[in-house]
């Protein structure tokens, strides 16, 4: 069984079951991530096409794949679907994502007395309205929340000396054609309210449904991200502020949790204040992501257990050991596909260190440091495991938010450094990048 057991019905089939249940709700039942590749066009709605492809198989034979099941990349199902018929478009940014990101890269932002930088306001409010996007909030927020929440991000993260006001982004980011603003009647509307006005009207602002649509895009919603901060918040240390605005699953490639005070429990000391008897315990109830471990042995037997970044072949209680590493990570806010092609072999170290968005893929398929202070080496690839490329450029676009100024070390930017290969500690008996 195969992809040419496919006809047209049964992809006419799948694309109702689609529209029925929704999107989420069909690429959860069926066990797909979101599209970043291809995408299959029909009456004006778009299906990711993987997902599409997958159902249509099983309409076909009674088999419906998930996404291990394809032993060809995105590009294999994209020309399976033209070849019936269908339109298929590529991941490339369309050309109304295209006008989001230049209308992001255009706010109408002021400039005070004597500081040449732009206000930070409208950018601020941008991402935190994009961080409800990403927890699926209501699009629309009253004035007094609006408020309440933003005006003290202003205070922490805004420039330094300026005032915080937040009924100024919250009026006129509608000059961005990315934001409305409703309930304020029309005869009040013609020039800016008055705080007294929103106050008594609780008018609701927030993204336009056509903008809130395009940010349910993971790949959307990152890039909007990535702009806003690199083109207004250049100078602000990007972890507390996301971590303040709800936008922390973005400073990690993996989900890689910080440890806490929280984390750890009171247990029994001496008079020294050394810990005695055995570690304390606690309940604890936990929601994660189930992956597939018969993906994970696949991709280290594809690659002998061996890293493709340093080459390491570790050893563990006299066997090799390697980890499966996702490139663009499972869950929220990255929602990545546990599929082969979003999987890399890695070793323990090197894997930390791509989840911490320390190191990442260029374009040239070397692998450097976001601190330039790595030697470039080769990503080593087999012919038997592909990566996809729109999973490597997710994270590589992430890893440009972790860089707090631009500069020569930001991803995708040639710079100078050794040949590929040279320098690193040994680790295992083999050359090893150190953190």
């Amino acid at each position: 069984m195969g992809l040419g057991d496919i006809r047209y019905e049964h992809v006419i089939a799948a694309t109702e079951e689609f529209r029925r249940l929704g999107r989420d709700k069909f690429l959860r039942t069926y066990g797909f991530g979101r599209a970043m590749s291809y995408e299959l066009v029909l009456d004006g709605r778009r299906y990711d096409s993987k997902a599409i492809a997958g159902v249509a198989h099983g309409y076909a034979t009674g088999v419906f794949w998930k996404a291990r099941d394809f032993s060809g990349g995105a590009a294999t199902v994209a020309r399976c679907l033209r070849e019936l018929g269908f339109v298929v478009e590529t991941g490339e940014p369309s050309s109304n994502r295209a006008a989001l990101l230049a209308r992001l890269r255009n706010l109408k932002v002021s400039r005070g007395p004597g500081n040449p930088a732009p206000s930070r306001h409208q950018p601020l409010s941008l991402l935190w309205a994009t961080s409800r996007a990403a927890d699926e909030r209501p699009r629309l927020t009253p004035w007094p929340t609006f408020r309440d929440e933003v005006g003290p991000l202003l205070v922490e993260f805004g420039l330094p000396n300026a005032k915080a006001t937040p009924e100024y982004p919250f009026w006129h980011l509608q000059g961005s054609e990315l934001w409305e603003v409703r309930g304020i009647p029309a005869e009040l509307a013609k020039r800016m309210p008055t705080t007294g006005t929103f106050n008594e009207h609780h008018p609701q602002a927030g993204f336009t449904v056509e903008t809130a649509n395009l940010l349910r895009d993971p790949v959307t919603r990152l890039e909007a991200i990535a702009t806003i901060c690199e083109t207004y918040l250049g100078d602000v240390d990007r972890h507390p502020l996301f971590a303040r605005i709800g936008l922390s699953g973005y400073t990690t490639a993996g989900g890689l949790l910080s440890p806490s005070e929280d984390d750890s429990a009171d247990g029994a000391t001496d008079e020294y204040g050394r810990a005695i008897g055995p570690a304390p315990r606690r309940d604890a109830t936990r929601s994660v992501i189930v992956r597939d471990e018969t993906l994970a042995r696949k991709v280290k037997e594809l690659e002998d257990n061996r890293c493709q970044i340093c080459d390491t072949t570790l050893r563990y209680l006299n066997r090799p050991y390697s980890q499966a590493a996702h490139i663009r990570g499972l869950g929220s806010p990255h929602h990545g596909p546990d599929e082969l092609q979003n999987l890399l072999c890695l070793c323990p170290n090197c894997h930390v260190l791509f989840d911490g968005l320390e190191i990442y893929v260029a374009p040239d398929g070397l692998v450097r440091g976001t601190r330039d202070d790595r030697a470039p080496r080769p990503l080593r690839r087999d012919p038997r495991h592909p990566v996809d490329e729109a999973h490597i450029a997710y994270h590589r676009t992430l890893c440009t938010l972790k860089a707090r100024i631009s500069g020569d070390g930001w991803p995708g930017r040639p710079r100078p450094g050794p040949e590929a290969g040279r320098g690193g500690r040994t680790c295992g008996g083999s050359r090893h990048w150190a953190s």
